[in-house]
């Protein structure tokens, strides 16, 4: 008898550790769940980022170009505005020379005509 309680103990134990083995292997697969779970959260939570990143990047390179175009447009229309503004400067100087040289045509024209006049009236005064 002694040799068939040394048996049973034995199964006794051996059913004990096939049970705590098995309950190891229970919660290592619950946990590998668990894990694995947390590994598809989080490549979606990375794909979502990355997804967000390019756009980020795509509207950043979109800025850039459009203040690129604008820093541009907005040279040439300084420089336009320049141009046009040395043109008007030329063109009013132009002008102004025109005139002075009219203003002093003119008023020779008006010496002489008094002179005219003056003459003429002396005339006549001695006629």
């Amino acid at each position: 008898m002694e040799g068939e309680q040394q048996l049973r103990t034995e199964v006794e134990r051996l059913n004990r550790e096939l049970s705590e083995t098995t309950e190891e292997k229970m919660q290592a697969a619950e946990y590998g769940l668990v894990v694995l779970e947390e590994k598809q959260a989080l490549k979606l939570q990375y794909d979502e980022l990355e997804s967000e990143y390019e756009t980020v990047r795509q509207e950043l390179e979109q800025l850039r170009e459009a203040f690129g175009q604008a820093y541009s447009n907005q040279k040439k229309v300084a420089a336009d505005g320049e141009s046009r503004e040395e043109s008007l400067i030329q063109e009013s100087a132009s002008k102004e020379a025109y005139y002075v040289a009219k203003i002093l045509e003119l008023q020779t024209e008006l010496k002489q005509m008094k002179n005219v006049l003056t003459n003429a009236q002396s005339e006549n005064d001695h006629l």
